[in-house]
């Protein structure tokens, strides 16, 4: 026998166990379970006890090793799925953020070209002189609504602030690009209503103002 083979098949054994380690730590801390499938659980326990059989009965240390390892932590996942298994309960998410506006075309360009927004087609309700776009973010998963009607008041005076909404946040991946893009706002003439910095709170960002004075902030 190669004198390297118990080596490899004990690290066969650590990576094996290790595999499942992160999935039953996860699990214990969140208490979530939802997203594994049971049978899929239930194929690995016999699976993994097969294999335990198959050791004890041919005594290979590395497989009851693995195996008794394993088995024990897809119990442990399988108990926690059978526990936790209950009927699931709706996800509260954010379906969309809605903003009126002046230039609704101007300002569905202004979202396409900079944050690379995916423009629905116009919605027009002449009824109520409403007209709309959605736009979308990060494969579809974020959304925003931008809302027109032209009896609407425009937006109130920039050197007074009021409650209500405060800014959209956009994340771009990292500093680089945040700083950028800031540049690239600034060149284009748009105000920039704070520099990039670290914030108290742990945030990388700037500010913008959007063409009809929304504060934008975009961060890592």
């Amino acid at each position: 026998m190669n004198s390297y083979a118990p080596l490899f098949g004990y690290l066969a054994v650590a990576l094996t166990i290790a595999s499942f380690v992160p999935q039953v730590w996860q699990s214990l801390k969140t208490r979530s379970v939802e997203d594994l499938s049971l049978w899929t659980l239930i194929i690995f326990v016999c699976s993994s006890s097969t294999w335990l059989t198959y050791g004890i009965l041919i005594f290979d240390l590395p497989i009851i090793i693995t195996n008794t390892m394993v088995f024990t932590l897809q119990m442990a996942l399988l108990v926690l799925k059978l526990k936790h298994n209950g009927p699931r309960q709706p996800k509260t998410k954010i379906e969309h953020a809605a903003i009126w506006v002046n230039d609704l075309e101007g300002m569905s360009a202004f979202y396409s070209k900079y944050f690379q927004a995916e423009k629905g087609s116009r919605y027009e309700n002449p009824a109520k002189n409403f007209s709309s776009y959605f736009l979308r973010f990060d494969h579809r998963k974020t959304r925003i609504e931008l809302m027109h009607n032209p009896d609407y008041l425009p937006q109130q005076e920039s050197d007074k602030k009021y409650n209500g909404l405060a800014h959209l946040a956009f994340s771009v991946g990292t500093k680089q690009r945040v700083d950028e893009l800031t540049n690239q706002f600034r060149a284009d003439g748009f105000s920039i209503l704070g520099e990039p910095r670290m914030t108290g709170d742990g945030y990388y960002e700037s500010v913008i103002a959007d063409p009809e004075g929304n504060a934008i902030e975009i961060t890592i």
